[in-house]
């Protein structure tokens, strides 16, 4: 059984319109191309859901967690299949679609959310919250510092929280300006990275050219944080940071390790 609903729109004078925000690129970036552009194999999700049901076994059986900014369900549906109680929540509708039809068809119970990582519809009501694959930073800081707030209200005390984001030094020591791909369906895609190193943002556009010629062109704006910047917001949030890992196979965090995976826990 899947449940998909939208969480309340009360205003909230804190948060401004997503289109005049630095995420304004979310709608566009996250549509039907997004789930072209990154379909992950077995090899690389399995071993991150392994990952997460690890850290996550200070949570008791049946505990419920919220998977933020959950996507096409990669991590949210494994997880409620492990017995988790698991709802997902995201802005993107066909995002949430693509994880209810998956959910659906391994029979796996679902509650899935439509709603802005800045306004959680929750309060004190799950056992740990994740956010994976750079899923934080899409705002202004002020913002950013926001969801971590937010995360905080929507756990019970003592909660956890598994946050994913790539690792700005690792990033920056081999940053690259243009890449190229090719996907399954022969569709070149074409990415270059600029940085702004002062603000500690990187902007990513990609051009997609399918066989039939038809181009498209998306952009999405992150800002990366250091693990020392990360772990101030999160103590400023009522966190208490308790083990950092640079990769879901448990590794140390280094210069180059590709993510800074923050495991904290509320006061």
């Amino acid at each position: 059984m899947v449940n998909l609903f939208t969480s309340g729109d009360a205003v909230d004078e804190r948060v401004r319109p997503l289109a005049e925000t630095e995420a304004a690129w979310v709608p566009q970036y996250f549509g039907d191309d997004y789930l072209r552009l990154y379909q992950f194999p077995a090899e690389r999700t399995d071993p991150e859901v392994a990952f997460l049901r690890d850290v996550l076994g200070q949570v008791a059986p049946g505990g419920r967690v919220l998977d933020l900014a959950c996507g096409q369900g990669r991590h949210a549906v494994p997880l409620a299949q492990a017995g988790f109680r698991v709802t997902g929540l995201d802005y993107q509708a066909n995002l949430l679609r693509a994880a209810a039809a998956q959910a659906r068809a391994l029979d796996v119970p679902l509650g899935l959310v439509r709603g802005d990582m800045r306004r959680l519809p929750f309060d004190g009501a799950f056992d740990a919250v994740i956010c994976i694959f750079t899923a934080f930073g899409y705002f202004a800081d002020a913002e950013n510092a926001r969801i971590l707030h937010e995360v905080a209200r929507a756990l019970r005390p003592g909660g956890w929280f598994v946050l994913d984001v790539a690792n700005r030094d690792a990033l920056i020591r081999h940053a690259q300006e243009r890449t190229w791909k090719e996907l399954a369906d022969g569709t070149r895609v074409t990415s270059a990275w600029t940085w702004d190193v002062a603000a500690g943002r990187y902007t990513h556009r990609q051009w997609m050219r399918g066989t039939d010629g038809r181009e498209t062109a998306l952009t999405h704006s992150v800002r990366v944080y250091t693990s020392t910047e990360l772990t101030a917001l999160l103590e400023a949030a009522g966190f208490r940071v308790e083990r950092r890992h640079g990769g879901f196979r448990g590794e140390a965090l280094t210069l180059d390790a590709p993510r800074l995976i923050t495991l904290a826990q509320r006061a």
